[in-house]
């Protein structure tokens, strides 16, 4: 028989942790307001994925600014911003950096 000590060998399965590290079942087990909860996230989720597909569209719209901006070969100022206005809009372009900044005057007199 094997002496207890410094040689003895570790680490053997004795049986009362076999299900050590494995995933248990989940319990369908909900706090009392759970229906709200998904409610809430539900709608969470649909606006989240709204976001991201207007982000994606403000992106495309941010590109076809910038294109048409240099394509108009606009001079841009000392500070190196292209700024214009038209049918009081101010449209502010930082090349460097691909900033935009949109100010509509009209919608400061609503």
């Amino acid at each position: 028989m094997a002496e207890k000590g410094k040689n003895s060998q570790k680490n053997v399965p004795d049986g009362k942790d076999e299900h050590k590290g494995e995933q248990l079942d989940l319990i369908d087990v909900a706090p009392e307001n759970a229906k709200p909860i998904i409610k809430a996230a539900r709608i969470y989720k649909s606006l989240q994925l709204k976001r991201i597909s207007a982000l994606n569209e403000e992106v495309k719209q941010k590109h076809r600014v910038l294109e048409l901006v240099k394509a108009a070969k606009l001079q841009p100022l000392e500070n190196g911003r292209i700024q214009f206005e038209c049918d009081g809009v101010v449209v502010t372009v930082t090349p460097r950096d691909e900033l935009i900044k949109i100010k509509d005057k009209t919608d400061e007199a609503v």
